[in-house]
């Protein structure tokens, strides 16, 4: 029996990470991997770590009603957009609770294909499936939602919604 080479996390980001501050870490890219356990195991098909910071030792006063020029905002909420180009340390807060989807055409500006994806959307989510292979979601992967996802100002999480549509359609066909 050949002996199994795994390789623990703890050793590949020794000396690349400074510790410190509570960390994100992501077998993969940070709009399509998944959370792992800093003393974990590298994926079998991970091509990438990431590690960034949860963001949660972070307490904004007044929450979002606060004008900011230091964040970054997709759909201008914040002033930052004025400041032109400008670096941005990004973290893992989501920045607000659950909310309605609202249908503002924002996925179609980032969106790969040229589908209507916040009908998509709300087909799977009634599960309405003739309504689903009508939107075309035999050519989507949940993938191609993580812009999608990244720039939604509803919060809602669509790779897995759009992971859901498909599991009803196989579970249909079987």
């Amino acid at each position: 029996m050949q002996a199994e080479s795994r390789s623990l996390l703890t050793d590949i980001f020794a000396g690349r990470v400074n510790g410190g501050k509570n960390l994100r870490y992501i077998n993969g890219n940070v709009l399509t991997g998944t959370l792992v356990k800093p003393n974990g195991f590298l994926g079998a098909h991970a091509t990438s770590l990431t590690v960034i910071p949860e963001g949660d030792d972070q307490h904004e006063f007044l929450g979002f009603i606060m004008p900011r020029t230091d964040q970054y905002s997709a759909n201008r909420s914040y002033f930052s957009w004025l400041c032109g180009n400008k670096e941005y340390t990004l973290d893992a807060r989501i920045k607000g609770g659950e909310r309605h989807m609202i249908m503002s055409g924002e996925y179609d500006k980032v969106f790969p294909m040229s589908i209507f994806p916040e009908y998509l959307i709300k087909a799977i989510i009634a599960g309405d499936i003739d309504r689903m292979e009508a939107l075309g979601i035999y050519e989507v992967a949940p993938e191609d939602f993580a812009v999608c996802e990244f720039v939604d100002s509803s919060k809602l999480e669509l790779q897995r919604i759009v992971r859901q549509g498909l599991d009803m359609l196989r579970k249909e066909m079987c």
